[in-house]
């Protein structure tokens, strides 16, 4: 199964760049929701490239690089990496330590009989298929058991509720946002300029399709950093609920994704035509 085997330092800094990059956002977020102008499109882009992305390009190369083959045989386990191969003998592990915090992601650290820890802590998106597979082969139930941990059970429930792709972060951001983009234009374009063609008679076709662009680039950064929001506070829920009851995490996981997409896909259009309804 694909892994990473991550050493010690090297999940340090990957887990830094992790927090940094998925905390930025809904900080920022926060930032331009509570503030009391309107943020010029250039220093979101600057502040979501610095905080955001750059720690995200990072941690993902740290990732590319720790990535492995880890596979579970009756005898014990085998790690393979750029420049690794570990066997280790069934007999050699004494129990399995999931992590407590979840970063880089969620994983397990392996501690051996002689009081040791394996050298590498193993990193998955959701690393309970690989724990049963090492109970069922090597028939060590301290895997099976450390599958039902608090933060391997959210993370399992997080995997089951599907996978993101780029066509839906496209459709979310981008597409969706032609609806908030069409009615900030419409109301721009008659205020500032009499109507909807105004400034295309004054001006042109090139500044006003430049003011299109700008205003829909804004409103998918607006709805990103809305929806990080959400998505950290329904993240923030799920992970507490895992630590305190574990066999609903699944359950929980399905409401907070519930949550997430009425508050967005409801209130969006909502806190768009607020100003207009008032």
């Amino acid at each position: 199964m694909r892994a990473c085997a991550y050493p010690t330092l090297w999940r340090l800094i990957g887990g830094s760049c992790v927090t940094v990059s998925r905390a930025s956002v809904p900080l920022i977020g926060l930032g331009v929701l509570t503030s009391s102008g309107s943020v010029p499109l250039v220093v979101l882009l600057r502040a979501l490239v610095v905080c955001a992305l750059l720690p995200f390009v990072a941690a993902w190369l740290i990732e590319r690089a720790c990535a492995a083959d880890v596979e579970a045989r009756a005898d014990g386990l085998v790690v393979r990496g750029r420049g690794l191969r570990v066997e280790i003998p069934r007999t050699a592990v004494a129990a399995v330590i999931p992590w407590a915090v979840p970063l880089p992601g969620p994983g397990f650290a392996l501690r051996l009989q002689s009081g040791r820890r394996f050298s590498y802590g193993l990193q998955a998106a959701d690393p309970t298929p690989l724990l049963v597979a090492l109970a069922e082969s090597t028939g060590i139930d301290a895997a099976r058991s450390a599958s039902r941990h608090p933060t391997l059970a959210y993370a399992h429930a997080k995997r089951s509720s599907g996978r993101w792709r780029w066509y839906h972060l496209l459709f979310k951001f981008v597409l969706f946002g032609l609806l908030p983009t069409a009615v900030w234009f419409y109301a721009h374009q008659h205020i500032a300029y009499g109507g909807l063609f105004g400034q295309y008679y004054l001006e042109g076709l090139g500044p006003y399709l430049k003011t299109f662009a700008i205003s829909w680039s804004l409103s998918a950064i607006y709805l990103l950093l809305y929806a990080s929001v959400w998505r950290a506070l329904a993240e923030g829920i799920a992970l507490v609920w895992a630590w305190v009851a574990p066999g609903h995490a699944l359950t929980v996981r399905r409401a907070v994704e519930i949550g997430c997409r009425v508050v967005y896909y409801a209130g969006v259009p909502l806190i768009v035509l607020m100003p207009f309804l008032a």
